[in-house]
């Protein structure tokens, strides 16, 4: 029996309105050596009979009548999946013609890799750039702040998944990917392509659009288990205070620009101890929050140029000047407004 090389694996939940603009987006793919898993779960509008009007033979409808959510969904899929890797793809999305043609590439080159994702382009709603982490070592430590991957670009290995046993984890909805992700670094290594293969719609039913404060808390919940990892044992406010510093949400003031030039040391020496983290990636990745913090808080006035100079936290930053000029730049604009 022949078997595909890559599992498209595709959920919809009445999802018609942009689902014909997915699927078209995966059949125009370069590479063709593909079965497309559509997890059909329990639409009440017309995402089957869409699915249905396809007459290629690589598309399976798998419907069920109970409602699974997304992480039910994904391992229903996942139980039926036969393809040597595993592409994952979102009904209101939009993959480019090259996208699986280039991962598994990257993969096949690179065995020591067990899953892979992309740059992505927002659409609709936004049309920002997203790049995550490329190498290996970024996106682990990477872990430590946000979710390293977007979601409906990942690549990843069948056997890898198979081997661990891994699956989804509905308790920790929306951010369930982010959760398996982590569990997945434990078991091999994991990149980002540097480059977009993958145009991520933003709507008002999208996850990136709505739902924000869960998403935040169950976040809050992985990064936890990561520092406790790292060998931090933080509390509900140091969390709190980690999450929106990490996501740039803080209204900067000079008391809380002490307590992130406090706080991001502290991660520094346990992971020091630990060992849980790279520690050049981490320290490259702390630096660089600790720049994107002051240039934050620049309106304060020079003091935050001349702590950001004197801080040893900037000896890590490796865009160290040029975020210092910057510093120093959007503080004298502020001074002058």
């Amino acid at each position: 029996m022949t078997f595909p090389l890559v599992t498209i694996l595709m959920p919809v939940h009445n999802g018609a309105e942009f689902l014909s603009e997915a699927i078209d987006s995966m059949l125009r793919q370069s590479l063709k050596d593909f079965e497309f898993l559509i997890v059909d779960d329990a639409s009440t509008d017309s995402s089957a009979s869409i699915v249905q009007g396809y007459r290629d033979p690589r598309i399976r409808l798998i419907p069920s009548r109970d409602r699974l959510k997304l992480s039910g969904a994904l391992n229903l899929g996942l139980d039926q999946a036969q393809g040597r890797y595993i592409a994952r793809m979102d009904a209101d999305d939009i993959s480019l013609p090259k996208r699986l043609e280039r991962q598994v590439r990257f993969l096949e080159n690179n065995p020591d890799i067990g899953l892979c994702g992309s740059w992505i382009r927002y659409f609709g709603a936004s049309t920002a750039l997203l790049k995550r982490p490329v190498n290996p070592e970024e996106v682990r430590a990477f872990t430590l702040l946000d979710t390293p991957f977007a979601h409906p670009s990942v690549m990843l290995r069948r056997d890898l998944i198979e081997r661990h046993h891994l699956r989804f984890d509905g308790s920790y909805f929306p951010t369930e990917d982010f959760e398996l992700w982590t569990r997945i670094l434990r078991h091999t290594q994991a990149a980002n392509l540097p480059e977009v293969l993958l145009h991520y719609r933003v709507h008002g039913k999208s996850l990136t659009g709505s739902d924000w404060s869960t998403m935040d808390e169950q976040a809050v919940r992985i990064i936890r288990a990561q520092l406790l990892l790292l060998g931090l044992d933080p509390t509900p406010g140091e969390l709190r205070f980690h999450r929106q510093l990490a996501m740039g949400r803080l209204t900067m003031t000079l008391p809380l620009l002490d307590q992130a030039e406090a706080w991001l040391p502290r991660l520094l020496a346990a992971n020091h101890k630990s060992q849980f983290l790279p520690p050049k990636a981490l320290e490259s990745l702390l630096g660089d929050l600790w720049a994107r913090t002051c240039l934050h808080s620049a309106r304060l006035g020079f003091e935050v140029a001349r702590r950001y100079a004197d801080s040893a936290l900037s000896s890590t930053d490796t865009r160290r000047f040029r975020h210092q000029w910057l510093i120093r730049l959007a503080a004298l604009k502020a001074k002058l407004t």
